[in-house]
């Protein structure tokens, strides 16, 4: 047997994430648009995302050049909240695969057309640790110039 060097584990460990986001990247079909059309889309996308794991339906709602607030306390540890929305859909897959959501369901909308903003609160369930929970999500929604949605923070608190 082969005693591993702390250098050969950081290898290791660096390889295997990049044959995780390559395999991301090739097998993630890449959306048009990049943000929703309207607001039934984005409440369509965002339970689907949020109710079975499904990063690429909420990163559907994120502007290629924009970077987008993601909190999720207790979760995961991030040095940063703000990432971009190759980084974010590589953050929201490895958040689903260790709390593996169940439910999202929308508690209350509302528009600030003064501000081209939409707020959602929600809530969540996931199984963390083997153990049901439930959250809230708040997430904002901002309206383009072209009427269309776009998503820029995505917040998580425990109930």
């Amino acid at each position: 047997m082969t005693r591993l060097t702390p250098l050969h584990l950081a290898l290791e460990y660096t390889m295997r994430l990049s044959i995780k986001m390559a395999l991301l990247l090739v097998f993630v079909p890449l959306v048009a648009s990049a943000q929703f059309k309207d607001l039934d889309v984005a409440m369509s996308n965002l339970k689907r995302g949020f109710s079975s794991g499904d990063p690429q339906a909420i990163v559907s709602g994120m502007a290629a050049g924009d970077k987008v607030m993601l909190q999720f306390p207790g979760l995961i540890d991030l040095k940063t909240e703000f990432f971009g929305r190759d980084q974010a859909s590589y953050l929201l897959d490895g958040l689903f695969t260790k709390v593996h959501p169940t439910a999202f369901e929308e508690q209350s909308a509302k528009k600030k057309s003064a501000d081209a903003q939409y707020n959602i609160t929600a809530t969540w369930t996931i199984q963390n640790a083997g153990k049901p929970e439930t959250r809230e999500l708040y997430i904002t929604l901002h309206q383009t110039a072209d009427n269309q949605w776009s998503v820029v923070s995505i917040r998580s608190a425990g109930k």
